[in-house]
């Protein structure tokens, strides 16, 4: 049987024959102080934590734990997670007995409450190894020294051992996090206060006072009386003569609530900071139920943040050790299995009209046994309806019907889709709507077989922008400390108009695939179980990868923005990796690698150099860096570049500085490759109806707002206006060059009127396009509808990072066209703008 460990044993270094000693034994541990501690002691014990010395405020975390909603609150969430089912899949999709002995184990338990661990306190480390059984031994945070990556020996830190190079060492947690506890520290201690002060009051006024009268003109009574008050309890008394005329008023019980009321006040910041909520914990006052059933769902989602959180830590950090000790598990990974939702009769008996349920399930669930030949069956069957075929389709609502020009203009781009398909019988089963965007995509799919999904792509491209957003938060396993604030609008825009492109390309080829299965499955079950495969390969797992990637390419554009404005002071950069063991190989080759600000290598190996790349840059000053050590990083990188591992990075798109391109991800990355000679005149043949907005004529019936003209000169427009804002309050600039060519000779009666809206139009457009109306497939039409009149202001981001405007003009309404077929749409003007991808719409 497993167990937590024995102290009395060394065990092997994964991969050596030597014997290390247990880390845990060398700890000289020490018990925490136990005193009265207030704002002051933690104010001065975070101090020194961001000092480097947080065993201050772990020690206060040990005393402040010693509060039981607190500690309640805690153990909730733990063992919500030790509850949970859990187990390890093997590369053929089945459980491995060997792990499933070391879960069914005290040890792992311990494992699990560790990893837990990470969230409360901010960090957290184990010690594994095997005496003949799995053994789990935990460290105290206080011990952990995440900035030097160590673990101290002794409370004093003046002996630690490093535990990168201890393969049984498992140490998780980032430098200046020190978890919810540190949230709830304040609350612990004015409420442990608060207490204090309560006790005092009741033990002042929450007795009733007594008084005690003497002859006045007898001192020895007087004595006497005030001896027998002292020696009858501790309740107040007075001792007064008798002719003293005194009024004493009874404490108010009442008046003591304010300091339950602060109690209260504690208890719930302290649940809300844990739980997120308060009343699967504590009673509420009014509409427990209903708020209860809220506050539940919160509580589910942390469970489910827990479980998700506790099951990659251990398929990143647990499995390699697992596997240096040659136990079975390359290929596999742990699994939180979702718990299946609880049926009732009812749900049972409308979900058998849908799908067949064997009726020995339904004995098992309710224990009931199954019925012998001839025995009498209780309560009366109920015939089975035959439901005749019908010969036309029932389903005549089809989402995207509307559209269905435009799926026959793509099919063309992909092989053409047989009449066939998975089908059941003579009737073409059709999924119904659903909540998840997979299982709708799959119905339109079986519908009509579309090559372009309007949802999916707002799903995708909405995902990937999060990554470039400023606010955007640092992904789970990045282990990156750069700072995130240096934004350029002009390489933003350029970014986000990347993964636009990137977006509906990944949407072509996903809709490629599903269809490709659809005409290739026999029937609608084989399809459905075919497509999901497909759905969670690009939508989640793929697009994780990719999500997880434009962040770190977003991070290092803006570091490499914020170096450039410093060159000065830090003419030199080195080349950094994250220096755990998933760091690859090849990047591994490039640690240490100081090179000159402007040199041009840096174009080939700034950061992210794959996908998921966690390297960084960081500068150093003139006086860190020598002639020979730059010397010798050229050559290391000049060797590098000759190596069949650089050729393929550049093969698959690595290799560039994307602050430089304004790229996320390279043509080379796209799903499709040639993006603007293919795809993009697919997508440009995208147009308003396909997107379920109204047409030009009805939105420009329904405006109200009138155009703002200007009636000025336009060198005085422009000397106010070289640069503008649009809606997100980016910076768009308007060249002289342009500005000249469109206010002059035969634009200058058009153009020069419209000079007072441009403003108007970036600031709040009605709709904004991604199209090719200017050749490539980059141009934002920002089109904002007047009373009467259609405005369009067209920019870009060129070559050299500039965001700037190219042209605005008025869309006429009404064409001199020869004939209006489909084909016009192209150069119909109500049409031309209106089409590509939808960015915004109001």
């Amino acid at each position: 049987m497993a167990q937590t460990g024995n102290k009395t044993s060394a065990r092997k270094g994964s991969g050596s024959k030597a014997s290390k000693p247990i880390v845990v034994q060398q700890i000289v541990v020490q018990a925490p102080q136990r005193r009265v501690y207030d704002i002051g002691d933690w104010r001065t014990a975070l101090r020194a934590a961001d000092n480097g010395r947080p065993k201050y405020l772990y020690n206060l975390f040990e005393d402040i734990l010693i509060d039981g909603v607190l500690a309640d609150a805690i153990n909730k969430r733990i063992e919500a997670v030790l509850n949970a089912e859990v187990v390890f899949m093997n590369g053929q999709g089945k459980e491995e007995a060997a792990i499933s002995s070391i879960i069914d184990s005290t040890a792992w338990e311990t494992l699990i409450r560790e990893i837990m661990h990470r969230l409360f306190y901010g960090r957290a480390g184990v010690e594994l190894f095997f005496n003949g059984s799995f053994c789990v031994e935990p460290i105290k945070p206080k011990y952990i020294d995440l900035d030097n990556r160590r673990i101290l020996l002794n409370d004093v830190g003046d002996r630690s051992v490093p535990y990168d190079d201890d393969p049984n060492l498992m140490v998780i947690g980032r430098p200046g996090d020190y978890g919810l506890l540190l949230k709830t520290a304040p609350y612990a201690i004015w409420k442990r206060g608060g207490f204090g002060d309560y006790a005092q009051w009741i033990e002042l006024f929450g007795m009733p006072q007594r008084v005690g009268k003497y002859n006045t003109f007898d001192p020895q009574s007087r004595e006497l009386l005030k001896k027998a008050l002292e020696e009858a309890g501790s309740a107040p008394y007075l001792v007064i003569p008798k002719e003293a005329d005194i009024e004493t008023r009874e404490g108010n019980t009442g008046s003591g609530s304010s300091f339950n009321e602060f109690r209260q006040a504690t208890n719930e910041e302290m649940l809300i900071t844990i739980l997120g909520q308060t009343l699967t914990t504590i009673q509420g006052e009014r509409g427990a139920r209903s708020l209860g059933e809220v506050h539940l769902q919160v509580e589910d989602a942390k469970h489910k943040s827990d479980l998700r959180f506790v099951q990659r830590t251990l398929n990143e950090r647990l499995l390699p050790i697992l596997e240096a000790y040659g136990l079975p598990v390359n290929g596999g990974r742990f699994v939180y299995p979702k718990a299946a939702e609880p049926l009732s009769v009812d749900d049972i008996v409308k979900l058998a009209t849908i799908i067949d349920i064997p009726a020995a399930f339904i004995h098992d669930k309710y224990s009931i046994p199954m019925p012998d030949k001839g025995e009498e069956i209780a309560g009366k069957k109920i015939q089975s309806a035959t439901v005749p075929h019908s010969e036309e389709d029932p389903d005549d609502g089809i989402r995207n019907a509307d559209s269905r020009s435009f799926w026959h203009r793509l099919r063309d781009f992909f092989a053409a889709a047989p009449q066939g398909g998975a089908t059941d019988g003579t009737i073409p089963m059709r999924m119904q709507d659903s909540d998840t965007l997979d299982e709708r995509l799959m119905g339109r799919v079986a519908a009509s077989q579309p090559t372009f999904d309007t949802e999916l792509f707002r799903f995708l491209s909405e995902d990937l922008l999060k990554a470039v957003q400023p606010d955007a938060d640092n992904i789970g396993n990045a282990d990156v400390g750069i700072a995130y604030s240096v934004r350029d609008d002009a390489l933003q825009t350029a970014m986000e108009i990347n993964l636009f492109q990137f977006s509906a390309a990944k949407t072509l080829a996903e809709l490629q695939e599903l269809n490709r299965l659809f005409r290739e499955s026999g029937s609608f079950a084989d399809f459905e179980r075919e497509a999901h495969k497909v759905c969670t390969a690009f939508n989640r797992d793929w697009q994780r990868t990719e999500y997880d990637t434009a962040l770190l390419t977003s991070e290092a554009a803006s570091t490499y923005r914020r170096l450039m404005g410093k060159t000065k002071l830090f003419p030199y950069w080195e080349y950094r990796t994250v220096g755990d063991d998933r760091v690859r190989p090849s990047h591994r080759r490039l640690e240490g690698v100081v090179l000159s600000w402007n040199d041009a290598r840096w174009k080939k190996i700034f950061p992210p150099n794959d996908w998921r790349c966690r390297c960084r840059v960081v500068p150093r000053m003139a006086h860190e860096v020598t002639k020979e050590e730059v010397e010798a990083s050229q050559q290391r990188v000049d060797e590098f570049f000759g190596t069949a591992t650089w050729k393929k990075a550049e093969a698959q798109g690595w290799g560039v500085n994307r602050a430089l391109t304004g790229e996320v991800f390279t043509q080379n990355q796209f799903y499709i490759r040639r993006f603007q000679d293919k795809a993009s005149k697919l997508l440009g043949q995208l147009y308003y109806n396909d997107w379920g907005l109204d047409s030009f004529a009805k939105r420009l019936a329904a405006a109200t707002e009138r155009m703002p003209e200007y009636s000025g000169t336009a060198s005085e427009w422009y000397e106010v206006h070289k640069t503008l804002r649009d809606y997100k309050g980016r910076m768009v600039v308007l060249d002289k060059e342009v500005f000249q060519r469109h206010t002059t000779g035969s634009y200058e009666k058009t153009r020069i009127p419209l000079l007072g809206c441009i403003a108007d139009v970036l600031n709040s457009p009605d709709e904004v396009w991604l199209n090719d109306y200017q050749k490539l497939f980059k141009n934002l039409n920002f089109i904002k509808f007047y009373d009467g009149k259609v405005i369009n202001v067209i920019c870009e981001v060129d070559e050299n990072l500039e965001y700037r405007i190219t042209t605005w003009f008025e869309i006429i309404q009404t064409p001199n066209l020869k004939q209006k077929t489909r084909n016009s749409r192209h150069i119909d003007p109500r049409w031309r703008y209106r089409r590509g991808l939808l960015i915004k719409k109001s």
